[in-house]
């Protein structure tokens, strides 16, 4: 595999800016508040709402204009209802984004982790699912040993949510709900030598896959004794120059918005989307979400999944090639599956030897 060299130089950035709290903290009139700021003149905010249409609390009244010294923003309001799968944040980006948005705030990413259908309950359906019989009877056992493997799908689905949301242009800020959490720690009592338990307070932790927070450009977590101020005495990812920005103890402002727009696009321009790039990785997730061979067979042999694959063939080897692999570890794994059954039909596509059959692998 060849690598590309070449001085650094510094690149613009599409924002990803998460600020975490507990109800009451300020953070969705926060997240606005740096939305107007770095919208600017020509701008338009766009407020991705999971909350049961909240943020239109933030909204004008009829026939009034939005006041942002008020609290009053104007913005387009997209009412997101569950499920909320990491993907359909991802599609709500992509609509917000049409309809002319140049900032979007999403209120609360928490749900794509804790909320209604998101990651969790995704989890929990799987194993459910793998724990119950063709009779509906329900096993216990297997629900607590497929805790783990139900994961699979979900973080699948989240890495490719984060893949999308690192690719994007439009600058984003995201809400996310915090609650207070504890820790058990074992600890020797120094007169007695005995072990013992301790609660360790670890404070306000954002509800959230545990390394979205380090994916973001910047981050800040916020207190309800101190709402709209960030505080370094709780979870955030800010350099030097973002703390210049958001000193602690100071509530957020638009003209902080404003500079924060500025150092994400302090650089060059980005290199255009690489289309090729963008088309394999469709192609993969495609490959790997066919849940029968029947399906996959299907796939691979469509005309434009076809021609698709010969133009990577012929222009981009290598993202052929990876394309190339999902086909060969799809097939694995239904070959897996019908052995792990004992050579029943895992799918319904019968026999083994179609497995096997290379002409549209």
């Amino acid at each position: 595999m060849s690598f590309t060299i070449k001085p650094a130089v510094r690149e613009k950035i599409g924002l990803l800016f998460g600020i975490a709290g507990a109800s009451g903290s300020g953070k969705t009139f926060s997240a606005l508040t740096l939305a107007e700021g770095i919208k600017g003149k020509d701008g338009k905010i766009a407020v991705i709402d999971t909350e049961a249409g909240r943020a239109l609390h933030y909204a004008p009244h009829p026939g009034q204009k939005a006041d942002p010294s008020k609290g009053t923003f104007d913005f387009l309001h997209v009412d997101f209802q569950p499920p909320f799968e990491p993907m359909r944040y991802i599609e709500a980006i992509r609509a917000a984004e049409k309809a002319g948005a140049t900032v979007i705030v999403i209120d609360s990413m928490s749900h794509e982790w804790d909320g209604e259908g998101g990651c969790s309950d995704m989890a929990e359906e799987a194993a459910m699912s793998a724990a119950t019989d063709r009779n509906g009877n329900f096993q216990q056992w297997k629900f607590e040993a497929m805790t783990a493997p139900s994961w699979k799908k979900p973080k699948q689905q989240h890495k490719r949510m984060m893949a999308r949301l690192i690719q994007t242009r439009t600058h984003l800020i995201f809400c996310l709900r915090a609650q207070e959490k504890i820790k058990f720690e074992k600890v020797i009592n120094p007169k007695t030598g005995r072990e013992r338990n301790e609660i360790r307070q670890m404070g306000f932790q954002p509800i959230c896959e545990k390394s979205f927070m380090f994916e973001l450009s910047g981050s800040m977590t916020m207190h309800p004794e101190t709402p709209g101020q960030p505080r370094y005495d709780l979870p955030h990812k800010l350099n030097h120059e973002l703390r210049d920005i958001f000193p602690s103890g100071k509530c957020i402002v638009a003209e902080q918005g404003s500079r924060l727009k500025n150092w994400a696009e302090n650089g060059t321009d980005r290199p255009p989307e690489d289309r090729s790039m963008v088309e394999a990785r469709e192609m993969v997730e495609a490959i790997q979400d066919a849940a029968t061979v029947d399906a996959l067979q299907k796939l691979t042999s469509d005309q434009g999944f076809m021609g698709l694959r010969e133009k990577l063939r012929a222009s981009r080897p290598r993202l052929s090639e990876r394309v190339d692999k999902a086909v060969r570890d799809k097939m694995a794994s239904f070959e897996a599956n019908e052995d792990e059954l004992g050579g029943t039909e895992a799918s319904t596509h019968s026999g083994t030897d179609d497995l096997e059959v290379p002409s549209w692998v």
